[in-house]
């Protein structure tokens, strides 16, 4: 996540924040208003949320958006600084800033295993086994690698930043384009995102849902991944052949890449342990039906077992986990503030009243259009961070989902949907131009074009999905 830089002195703000500025505003003077008018808030209680979303959309801060929600549900719902610190006490120990601790670890598991050479060999090998003979085996070898990274490490941008100094020398080998290499990131690694089992929309669904990871994957993840690889697989392919010479990788774009040096002892056995060890923590999770929180188990042993593995010193250990932990640190203190604004949604009574007006609606339409109406409401109508995404889907539609019958399986589906689809569209994202930007590709069009096939043909399997789940 980048900083934003203040605008200078002198310098007219974007419209977008001029109206954001003045949609807080004018939210805190109703939401003063409202609470010194009524004590019972009724609908008045989702204002926060909808300051939230808008705030989003208007492209504010995430964190900021977070904040200044949290600050109109505070005077909305007159608490008071004890009162407030007793919430943000207890919001520590919440199911989304236990997930956002989570994601915080994986991050520094992924630095101890870049730091040790566990993830470079890892590619690696990976690569030499499938072979790196032919154009169509190179990119099953690099959407593979970028499936195993993502899935092993829980980071879209940190594994592919891993992974490509290592692949573009070997995809400009066989002429692959950059938005060929641009696509086969994106979809490789969305799949790795999608069926990891400690990644974060996984551990997120998972938990929200209560099911196991066994479940979780027949009944959503691998059906979601196997579309989205293979989709994409085929439109890479489509890609590099409607790409011009000029989108070739040149001389220069590659180098100072990865040389292909032969990886020592050393780094070997770091990768081994490193992916040894969290093979043998998700079998034991597994066979154990250990909920979201084991997660935080795994990272922290297989970040001990690898920098052991790897040679490192403890204190080099330490300050290299902490170093990628902190990288997300913004991440946490999202979760951290989000979970009072649900908090105060439930206790306004805003829910109550608009589960009771709308629950007769929705349990007449029944299981199938319920899904689907879930489905899109995440993926279009809730803006935010994925796992910000699930917890509010979750929060404000299950309790009608078991109303009308939906099975656990299926609430998985369409958590997963709804807070994953819009990785690919409809609209240029952060995730897309990342992976665009790791393959020095600038052609957004054909990025587009991979994502909305990729949008599409979820869709329809979602549409199938919850006819049988």
């Amino acid at each position: 996540m980048t900083v934003q830089q203040a605008p200078e002195r002198g310098t007219a703000l974007p419209p977008k924040k001029i109206v954001a500025i003045g949609l807080l505003v004018a939210s805190l003077i109703t939401a003063l208003v409202v609470n010194l008018a009524t004590d019972d808030l009724q609908l008045w209680g989702l204002l926060p949320i909808v300051v939230y979303a808008v705030l989003v959309l208007l492209e504010l801060d995430v964190v900021l958006a977070t904040g200044a929600a949290l600050v109109v549900g505070l005077v909305l719902n007159g608490v008071g600084p004890l009162d407030f610190g007793t919430m943000m006490s207890e919001s520590l120990g919440s199911f989304i800033a236990v997930v956002g601790l989570i994601i915080m670890l994986g991050a520094g598991l992924g630095r101890v295993a870049s730091d040790t050479g566990a993830a470079q060999t890892l590619v690696r090998e990976l690569l030499h086994r499938v072979g790196v003979d032919s154009p169509l085996r190179i990119q099953v070898g690099i959407m593979l690698a970028s499936t195993v990274l993502v899935g092993a490490l829980g980071t879209l941008a940190g594994a592919n930043a891993i992974l490509a100094p290592i692949v573009i020398p070997v995809a400009a080998a066989v002429h692959r384009s950059r938005p060929s290499v641009a696509a086969m990131l994106h979809a490789g690694g969305a799949a790795g995102l999608i069926v990891g089992p400690f990644t974060p929309p996984v551990v997120t669904i998972t938990g929200a849902a209560d099911i196991s990871y066994l479940r979780y994957l027949l009944s959503a993840g691998l059906p979601m991944a196997i579309v989205t690889w293979c989709v994409g697989f085929a439109m890479a392919r489509y890609i590099q052949r409607r790409t011009v010479e000029t989108e070739q990788y040149t001389a220069e774009q590659i180098a100072g890449l990865d040389t292909a040096e032969a990886p020592t002892a050393r780094e070997k056995r770091a990768a081994g342990a490193f992916i040894g060890t969290m093979v043998a923590m998700a079998v034991l999770g597994v066979v154990l039906e250990a909920g979201y929180a084991y997660a935080i188990v795994v990272m922290l042993v297989t970040a001990i077992v690898t920098a052991l593995a790897g040679g490192m010193r403890p204190a080099d250990a330490l300050n290299s986990f902490y170093a990628g932990a902190s990288s997300l640190l913004w991440l946490f203190f999202l979760f951290w503030l989000f979970n009072p604004l649900l908090t105060m949604l439930e206790d306004s009574g805003a829910y109550d009243t608009l589960l009771a007006e709308l629950e007769p609606v929705l349990s007449d339409v029944g299981p199938w259009p319920f899904l689907m109406l879930a489905l899109v409401v995440g993926w279009v109508g809730v803006a935010g961070a994925a796992v910000a995404q699930v917890v509010l889907i979750d929060e404000l539609l299950w309790p009608v989902a078991a109303s009308i019958g939906v099975a656990p399986g299926a609430w998985s589906a369409a958590l997963l949907g709804g807070s994953q689809i819009d990785w690919f569209g409809p609209f240029p994202n952060a995730d897309m131009i990342g992976q665009m930007g790791l393959a020095r590709s600038s052609n957004l069009r054909m990025m587009l074009l991979n994502g909305w096939a990729i949008m599409g043909a979820n869709l329809v399997l979602f549409g199938l999905l919850f006819l049988v789940l």
